[in-house]
């Protein structure tokens, strides 16, 4: 299933989730403010378009693939939680 479909259709569900994990802070960011939008990944020095990486918020990717959000650099954070029966890897960077 398409990631991007999947977390908008839970929107809710996701948002409350991340609340919860301290991903966000309900104080900074309204359910609105997600952005379901197409991510991308690094393929040498090229970036690479890919539905299988959602953008939640600007510096925050997340993906079912965990190769698709990997950190080269030390200004970014990897996690993973379980969100309703699936894992998630997410990728929280500076931009």
């Amino acid at each position: 299933m398409n990631i991007i479909k999947f977390l908008e259709e839970n929107k809710v569900e996701l948002y409350n989730k991340l609340v919860e994990l301290e991903e966000i802070e309900i104080e900074e960011v309204e359910i609105d403010d997600l952005m379901f939008e197409v991510g991308c990944y690094e393929r040498g020095n090229t970036l690479i378009d890919s539905e299988d990486i959602c953008v939640l918020l600007e510096g925050f990717d997340v993906s079912f693939d965990k190769k698709l959000v990997r950190c080269f650099d030390c200004e970014c954070k990897m996690s993973e939680f379980e969100f309703k029966d699936k894992i998630i890897y997410s990728l929280r960077y500076n931009v």
